[in-house]
C-alpha cells in the first residue's frame, strides 16, 4: 500500500495534464500513488490518463466541480498522506521527499505547504518565489487568526494527514473557488498546526479564464465562508468572539467590495441589493450611504466624478 496518494482533478485541462502527470512520477520519493479524478471533461484528458498505463488510476464522473472531485478521489485513496495536484499546475522533483520528512518530524501538523512558483502558460517562470518577492505573509504554526484574515496556501504546494482530512470532513461542494481555503482553516480550528517550509516545492500556474482569476467569483466564496463559520459551523463557540469578529469584518470588507465591482461593471441594481443588505446589518457605517448614492449616479456621471476627486 503506497504512503502517499497523489490527487489529481482535471476539468478540461489535457493540455497541461501530461507536464502535471510527470511531474508527480519524476518524485525523489517513491512510496506513492496517483489518483485522477475526470470530472466530466470534453477533451483528451482520459486519452491522455490512459498512455500512463497502471501509472495512474483513473476515476471518471459528472461534472460536479473541484470539491466533489478531490473528495471522489481521496475516497478511492490508499495512502496515510494526501498531495494535492491540479491539472494545470506542476511539482518540483524533491516536494513529497522534503514533505513527508518534515510531517514524520511533526506530528502536530495537520498539513505541510510551502513557497512556491509561480509559471505561465509556456511553464516560463514569472515569480521563482512568490511569497517572498510580493512579501505576503505565510502561515505556520497555530495559526488561525491569521488564516481567517488571509489565505496564503496554494494545494499545489499542500500534503496533508488522511486523518486531518477525515477530522474536517473533507472539502466542502458549496464552496466553488475557494473551497481549499475553509479546508485549511477547519484543521486549524482543530488544533491542528500548520508546516511551512521555505523553499519553492510547487508550480502554481497563472492561465487565462481559470477560476481563481475571477475575483468576483471568489469574493463570493469568501462570503459564503463566513457565513459557514460563523453560522453553520460557529467559530466562536470554541475559539472566542475574537475570531467572530475577524470574520464579521472581513465579510463586511468582502461585501463592500463586491457592491463596487458591480457599480463600476454597470450591475447597478445588484449593487443597490448589496449595500441595502449591508445597511440593514450596520446602519450607523456612513461610508455605505455614500456608496449606495453612488450607486444611483449614472456611470458617466461618477466617472466625471471620479476624475475631479483624483486631481
Amino acid at each position: 500500500m503506497p504512503r502517499v496518494s497523489v490527487i489529481i482533478p482535471s476539468y478540461n485541462c489535457a493540455r497541461y495534464l501530461g507536464r502535471a502527470i510527470d511531474s508527480a512520477s519524476e518524485q525523489t520519493y517513491k512510496d506513492f500513488e496517483i489518483v485522477l479524478v475526470d470530472d466530466g471533461s470534453t477533451d483528451d484528458t482520459k486519452d491522455v490518463a490512459m498512455q500512463y498505463g497502471q501509472k495512474v488510476t483513473y476515476l471518471y464522473q459528472q461534472n460536479q466541480g473541484l470539491s466533489a472531485a478531490r473528495n471522489q478521489g481521496i475516497s478511492k485513496a490508499s495512502g496515510e498522506l494526501l498531495a494535492y495536484l491540479d491539472a494545470d499546475d506542476m511539482w518540483y522533483p524533491e516536494k513529497l521527499e522534503r514533505q513527508v520528512a518534515f510531517l514524520d518530524a511533526h506530528p502536530e501538523c495537520g498539513i505541510v505547504h510551502s513557497e512556491m512558483s509561480i509559471i505561465d502558460e509556456q511553464d516560463e517562470i514569472l515569480h521563482v518565489r512568490f511569497y517572498e518577492e510580493t512579501q505576503r505573509s505565510v502561515p505556520q504554526g497555530y495559526c488561525l487568526q491569521q488564516l481567517l484574515l488571509r489565505c496564503h496556501i496554494q494545494p499545489v504546494t499542500v500534503v496533508e494527514r488522511r486523518d486531518s482530512f477525515d477530522l474536517v470532513g473533507g472539502f466542502d461542494k458549496r464552496i466553488l473557488v475557494a473551497q481549499d481555503y475553509l479546508h485549511w482553516i477547519m484543521i486549524a480550528a482543530e488544533g491542528q498546526a500548520v508546516g511551512y517550509l521555505a523553499e519553492p516545492l510547487g508550480k502554481y500556474r497563472w492561465r487565462t479564464g481559470s477560476l481563481i482569476g475571477n475575483r468576483p467569483r471568489l469574493l463570493e466564496d469568501y462570503v459564503r465562508i463566513c457565513d459557514i463559520l460563523l453560522h453553520d459551523n460557529p467559530i466562536a463557540a470554541r475559539h472566542g468572539e475574537e475570531c467572530a469578529d475577524i470574520l464579521r469584518a472581513r465579510s463586511y470588507k468582502v461585501q463592500r467590495e463586491l457592491a463596487y465591482l458591480d457599480r463600476i461593471e454597470g450591475r447597478n441594481e445588484s449593487a443597490k441589493r448589496r449595500l441595502a443588505s449591508l445597511i440593514k446589518k450596520r446602519p450607523s457605517q456612513f461610508e455605505l450611504y455614500v456608496d449606495l448614492l453612488k450607486a444611483y449616479l449614472p456611470a458617466s456621471l461618477f466617472s466625471t466624478v471620479t476624475q475631479v476627486e483624483k486631481r
